[in-house]
């Protein structure tokens, strides 16, 4: 299996959370497209750092709910079911759930999804589950998950819903069902992953995951690469980063914004390292 991938302008590792990789340059070379190589180390440390993985590694007990967040995922429960789906079936309801989820993203980070390319990309759906959340009583498609797996993680790398069914508990519904399906995978060492702290999507999911289903941060350390061709530019921008801030409804600078949040991370980091070691002396 291939250590590293690109994905928006990034080479990220291609291997669970927990598991590290070995940086050089060649990673950044086997992609011309890739501006960096975001990674982590120390997964799951066990102290608070500024990065981190949200899973969930132990069974979900919905008794252990305050009662009102135990309303909420019945409430979900009762509106929809969800079940593994052949997305060919389903590609025109498919695209309409993305359009609408997209509608309610902020215009400087919202897709421009063409309906051509999203049913090519269907047909080349390979996802270790590909499950459809559906209305229960007109069995209507209301949202859909995508998941993968390696080795002792499954990530959610995608969940779109219809907005108007969020009020219904169809995020509750869908998320309930992925932990009982996943029940005996995470008693036997396995764990849940929604991925790494957001940078430039505005979302409060992980926090709901973690208020209730009980996912918790996994703090590890971030680390950044740059390509010859941004490494400057990086350096150049990073002491004008709160003026950029304040202009971050424009999609570009909103896009550089991201990195460079990322960046004062990597510093603080480091600046943290150092204290240390010095206090050591």
């Amino acid at each position: 299996m291939e250590k590293w991938k690109y994905y928006n302008s990034a080479m990220i590792p291609a291997v669970a959370p927990h598991e590290n990789v070995e940086y050089d340059c060649s990673v950044l070379k086997s992609n011309k497209k890739a501006l960096l190589a975001r990674y982590t180390s120390n997964f799951d440390c066990g102290y608070e750092s500024d990065w981190w993985y949200v899973i969930k590694d132990t069974p979900f007990d919905i008794n252990t709910l305050k009662s009102k967040r135990r309303y909420e995922i019945n409430k979900g429960k009762k509106n929809f079911y969800i079940e593994e789906i052949k997305p060919d079936e389903h590609a025109e309801e498919l695209y309409n759930v993305t359009v609408l989820a997209y509608s309610q993203w902020p215009k400087k980070y919202r897709p421009n999804i063409q309906k051509d390319d999203f049913f090519r990309s269907v047909k080349e759906w390979d996802w270790y589950k590909e499950l459809g959340v559906f209305e229960l009583d007109r069995r209507r498609l209301c949202g859909y998950a995508l998941l993968s797996k390696i080795d002792r993680c499954v990530e959610f790398n995608v969940l779109r819903v219809i907005p108007e069914f969020e009020k219904l508990g169809i995020n509750a519904a869908a998320v309930n069902a992925i932990l009982v399906m996943h029940e005996d995978f995470i008693k036997n060492g396995g764990y849940i992953c929604d991925g790494t702290r957001s940078i430039s999507h505005e979302t409060l999911f992980q926090d709901y995951l973690e208020k209730y289903f009980g996912f918790r941060k996994a703090y590890c350390k971030l680390h950044i690469q740059y390509s010859p061709k941004i490494k400057w530019l990086i350096k150049a921008l990073y002491p004008f980063r709160k003026i950029l801030f304040k202009l971050d409804g424009i999609t570009k600078i909103h896009q550089i914004n991201g990195i460079l949040k990322m960046e004062n991370i990597v510093r603080a980091q480091k600046k943290k390292t150092n204290n240390r070691v010095a206090s050591e002396k």
